[in-house]
């Protein structure tokens, strides 16, 4: 009998963070979500990093609200939330009370699975999220941040990958952000790790960044990995990940079964094809090898904001030399893994040195607290230059998980700011301030979701539908079902 390696989907979560700047809407997704339940998924990815921030600031639409629509329509594939330690969803570091009360509206919400992590993979900022989420019955993927460097060794990650599953994991997750998993590498890394897992499932969560993410997954298998991460082709490749139909069918052929229903994959690939053309949305395309990622590390989307950022002070010309810059400063923390909010001040410092002419000449405050122990344990010894610079005396110092140092919160939030509707809108108070939350609540007052609840329509049928109904107009179709429809206002 073949082995089974069961799929992750993550065209609701990561895929859409990395191709479309986190910019699916409830529209987008819940029509399709009932024919994505039937596919035999091992999990579907819903909630996690900035989709969380960007929903709230940017498209007005409640995050847990999100989730009770979707777990309405999923009924049998369990829905997993990506969790940054005691971060959360935003860069901000929450007290266990924020965190703890968190946990519980996941669970409450519809939410089975937890992939909880740290950014810079210091196990000690993660017990109070992952012993809470057990508590309350998720099921838990204790994630590690890849990432190349002289410290980042098998044997680093293996020993954190024990203490995960000592913690409560029955999942470890190898989150590699920026592609740069060799397949020399998964060989020895796959099983370093599940030597010490027992009999916790290994799942490998890659992206295209190089090009060489969809040979890694297929290889992964061979060397001790249970479960892989995917999206569906209209959503992968690029900075996103390896696509679903093409693994599900390579998989196939090596002999291992998947679970997955081939045709109904490729339905679900035709209706994001035409949300892709309807809300003008690039498709993913496949990259060719670029070693410079290796150096820099930089996940692509970082890159393209980066390069924004830069154009709006006229130094777009200058961006190599950032990216240069970065890897130096990455050396000098500590080796940090290139991902969120790491990524972020990493970035933010190298610009400063390169703009004001003399390094660490300013120093981010965020980056100040890093340094000085707030964000948990390094991976490697910080530079003591830098230490100097920073710290006065060896008090300024901190030791213990990141939560420790910030008082509870939201008793003080209830007597200020409330009341509250409910401890979902209270959540939400205690991450974001009322010019944020209050255009949300008010556009929340207004929707009506339930109108996308309508079931998925195959292309066939689908063009007959756009046809004959007078709501829409400019119907082009050409190269077979790639096809773009402009609804009237």
């Amino acid at each position: 009998m073949s082995r089974e390696i069961p799929i992750v989907e993550e065209a609701l979560r990561d895929a859409h963070q990395c191709l479309w700047s986190t910019r699916m809407t409830n529209e987008m997704m819940l029509p399709v979500a009932e024919r994505m339940d039937a596919v035999g998924y091992d999990a579907m990815d819903l909630i996690g990093g900035a989709v969380w921030d960007v929903a709230v600031r940017f498209l007005h639409e409640d995050p847990w609200e999100r989730i009770r629509h979707v777990r309405k329509l999923v009924t049998k594939t369990p829905l997993n939330a990506w969790i940054r330690g005691q971060s959360l969803w935003t860069f901000e570091v929450f007290p266990d009370d924020v965190v703890e009360l968190s946990m519980e509206r996941l669970a409450a919400n519809g939410i089975r699975r937890a992939a909880i992590y740290d950014h810079i993979n210091d196990m000690e900022g993660l017990h109070v999220v992952i012993n809470k989420a057990v508590q309350v019955g998720l099921e838990v993927s204790g994630a590690l941040v890849f990432t190349l460097s002289p410290v980042h060794t098998d044997e680093h990650f293996a020993e954190r990958a024990a203490e995960l599953v000592r913690m409560g994991a029955t999942e470890v997750i190898i989150k590699d952000p920026s592609g740069l998993l060799s397949v020399e590498r998964i060989r020895t890394l796959g099983p370093a790790l599940k030597k010490v897992m027992g009999n916790a499932a290994l799942n490998l969560h890659t992206h295209c960044m190089t090009g060489r993410a969809p040979d890694v997954l297929l290889e992964s298998v061979d060397y001790e990995m249970d479960k892989v991460h995917c999206a569906i082709s209209p959503l992968a490749h690029a900075a996103s990940h390896p696509p679903t139909e093409w693994i599900n069918e390579k998989l196939r052929e090596k002999g291992y079964s998947t679970r997955l229903d081939a045709q109904l994959l490729n339905e679900i690939a035709d209706y994001f094809r035409f949300v892709a053309r309807r809300w003008d949305k690039p498709i993913g395309e496949a990259v060719p090898f670029d070693p410079r990622v290796l150096e820099h590390q930089m996940p692509g989307g970082m890159i393209s904001n980066l390069s924004n950022q830069l154009g709006t002070i006229g130094l777009e010309h200058r961006l190599d030399e950032v990216l240069d810059e970065m890897g130096r400063v990455r050396k000098e923390l500590g080796y940090l893994p290139i991902v969120s909010p790491s990524a972020q001040f990493i970035a933010t410092q190298s610009v400063l040195n390169l703009v004001q002419g003399e390094r660490y000449k300013t120093i981010p405050d965020e980056l100040r607290k890093y340094i000085l122990g707030y964000y948990g344990c390094p991976p490697a010894p910080i530079d003591q230059n830098l230490l100097d610079r920073v710290a006065k005396n060896s008090s300024d110092f901190v030791t213990g998980p990141s939560g420790s140092h910030v008082p509870p919160v939201l008793d003080k939030i209830r007597k200020e700011r409330g009341p509250f509707k409910s401890d979902d809108d209270l959540l939400l108070a205690a991450m974001y301030p009322d010019e944020i939350i209050k255009p949300l609540f008010a556009a929340r007052d207004k929707a009506d979701y339930t109108k996308f609840y309508r079931a998925y329509t195959p292309v066939e049928h689908l063009l007959k539908e756009v046809k004959s109904r007078p709501k829409l107009r400019n119907f082009e179709l050409s190269k077979g079902d790639d096809f773009n429809v402009t609804y009237a206002h």
